[in-house]
């Protein structure tokens, strides 16, 4: 009787714990996360400091993340291409195309000028974008489907008028959202994010995509 008492207690224990424990998991690989997009930034600023403001590019998508070579040699301690909440399969496991995952991160296609809309004239220099601080560069991809090995993502294909469930569908497939947390599929979903300035932070959807008038990934919005 004794010994079924002190599992009772042991199982009721494991059952408190256990939320904080996930908690304390999901907040550790967040702020590594967070590290790693920052310490992107960090060198992007150093290759801009050396070609006259030059923003990173996303390649043709044959080689997801060839843009990391660009830039290795401005960090000291090396880039690191994975998240630590990443769970994708394709990392060893090919996707469609018969192509690996090979880093957690891609490129705001807005600020890339080999991918931006047609008249984004001005973003192929962090000089030319008037609040870099408020202009995302980097990004988390989603973990399966096309995007889990893409090079960069694609804003102008976020949003539906009619649909506001269907532009969280459309982000959700190309970012994975509440992998730091919030709710799957909701406009609290957080992810992490690095910025033209060299920062990088965790923020709920909302405050980075509600509409394409409203967002931080579009370098010639006013705000």
């Amino acid at each position: 009787m004794e010994l079924l008492v002190v599992i009772g207690i042991i199982g009721v224990l494991i059952a408190i714990l256990l939320p904080s424990l996930r908690r304390t998991r999901m907040t550790a690989e967040r702020t590594q996360c967070l590290s790693n997009m920052r310490q992107l930034a960090v060198a992007q600023a150093g290759y801009a400091a050396e070609f006259r403001g030059a923003l990173i590019t996303a390649g043709n998508g044959l080689e997801q993340g060839a843009w990391l070579e660009q830039l290795k040699p401005y960090t000291g301690s090396g880039l690191v291409r994975r998240c630590a909440a990443d769970q994708s399969i394709h990392f060893d496991t090919p996707a469609a195309g018969n192509r690996i995952r090979t880093t957690s991160y891609g490129i705001n296609n807005f600020v890339s000028i080999t991918h931006a809309p047609a008249n984004f004239a001005d973003v192929r220099s962090v000089t030319k974008i008037r609040r870099p601080a408020q202009v995302i560069q980097f990004v988390e991809l989603a973990e399966r489907g096309a995007y889990a090995v893409a090079d960069h993502i694609h804003v102008q294909d976020f949003y539906s008028a009619l649909l506001p469930q269907l532009t969280l569908q459309r982000i959700g497939n190309q970012m994975p959202l509440n992998r730091h947390g919030g709710r799957a599929q909701s406009w609290n979903a957080v992810l992490n994010y690095a910025f033209l300035d060299g920062h990088a932070e965790s923020l709920p959807l909302d405050k980075v995509y509600s509409r394409p008038d409203k967002n931080l990934f579009d370098p010639l919005n006013p705000r």
